[in-house]
């Protein structure tokens, strides 16, 4: 059975950069061409990853840090109120790290 949307992208919470590029490094590492978009608010790192319903269990663990489960209108609200750093994070982010 497809569903007929995609599926509720998952958001992250880090609160240092260094746990940050831990995490998207191991998603890089996992899956390269990942969707992923991050932003900081607060003094807060969120990282909104666009994972398939198989894959979800597999990211979580990957990813470590604080999980919000699928959220993508609270990432909307972190967004709008503070500042998206990137749209494609976990691929730019995660190939200037493997560097």
């Amino acid at each position: 059975m497809r569903l007929k949307t995609p599926a509720q992208p998952l958001v992250f919470c880090f609160s240092d950069v260094t746990a940050l590029c831990t995490a998207v490094q191991a998603l890089y590492s996992l899956r390269p061409a990942l969707p992923g978009r991050l932003a900081l608010s607060r003094g807060r790192y969120y990282l909104c990853v666009y994972a398939r319903l198989r894959d979800r269990q597999v990211v979580r663990r990957a990813a470590g840090g604080e999980s919000l489960g699928p959220a993508p209108v609270l990432y909307a609200y972190y967004r709008e109120h503070g500042l998206e750093i990137s749209a494609d994070a976990i691929k730019k982010l995660g190939a200037a790290l493997a560097k």
